[in-house]
């Protein structure tokens, strides 16, 4: 307030200087109107200096939140584009398999997978509406991949070959040995296969076709495990299958 009073005192003086009045005074106080007049100018060019400054960070701030929006906009288009990409190959792998085999065959994809302490199946989108029966034999290019259980009229069920309830007539590819496999949730059991039968691990187990469901030939599972109990008739044989389930997006459904 003092400063205020002051400065309001010294700008009279300052005008009546330069209107004649008090000339002795005249030099001193134009002088230190000047240093006023400047240290004004230097307050508001700095404040004017400063507010450009935020305008212009509020500004870049904007600019640069909309850059990295189109940046993450267009990372993501990126992504869904390389996925339809892979899954239009695997589309055009499916076409090509189905080509090798009966030309009524049907491309199904999974859209649903269950796993329970009791069961193993997914779910696919096609139904009786597209043709798709039950014991209809699926299959991928690996290899096979289970049979139809359920078929509503537009979506159907497939259990899969470690499901406890399936059962597939099999053989070693190597020898011609003649098996039955089953399935126990996390792999495969090859059953009645003879004590003194040649069984090896790495065996590939192929369909035999005896069943009246899977056509000859295709391959199953991969022995992992061998056991012989002097005791038993049978041998204890373990098997993984050649399709992995977790990864399965496409099939074949064979109409009989």
């Amino acid at each position: 307030m003092v400063a205020a009073v002051f400065a309001l005192l010294f700008w009279l003086i300052t005008l009546q200087v330069k209107s004649g009045r008090f000339v002795f005074l005249k030099q001193p106080a134009l002088t230190v109107s000047g240093f006023f007049e400047r240290a004004i100018t230097g307050v508001y060019d700095g404040l004017h200096s400063a507010w450009s400054g935020y305008v212009f960070l509020i500004g870049a701030r904007k600019e640069s939140d909309r850059l990295r929006a189109e940046i993450d906009k267009l990372r993501l288009e990126n992504q869904i584009t390389n996925e339809l990409l892979i899954e239009n190959e695997r589309l055009r792998e499916a076409l090509n398999f189905k080509k090798q085999h009966s030309p009524s065959s049907i491309v199904i994809q999974v859209i649903g997978k269950e796993v329970s302490p009791s069961s193993t199946t997914v779910t696919i989108n096609k139904g009786s509406a597209d043709g798709i029966e039950k014991d209809m034999a699926v299959i991928s290019p690996d290899g096979v991949v289970g049979r139809v259980h359920t078929a509503l009229a537009n979506t159907a069920t497939v259990l899969l070959l470690t499901d406890p309830g399936s059962t597939l007539a099999v053989r070693v590819q190597r020898n011609r040995e003649d098996g039955l496999l089953e399935g126990k949730l996390s792999h495969c059991a090859l059953k009645y296969v003879s004590y003194y039968a040649d069984i090896q691990e790495g065996d590939l187990l192929v369909t035999s076709g005896l069943d009246g469901v899977f056509p000859k030939g295709l391959p199953v599972a991969v022995v992992s495990g061998v056991k012989k109990h002097e005791s038993r008739p049978f041998q204890s044989v373990t098997a993984k299958p050649v399709v992995s389930f977790s990864r399965l997006e496409e099939a074949l459904a064979l109409k009989k």
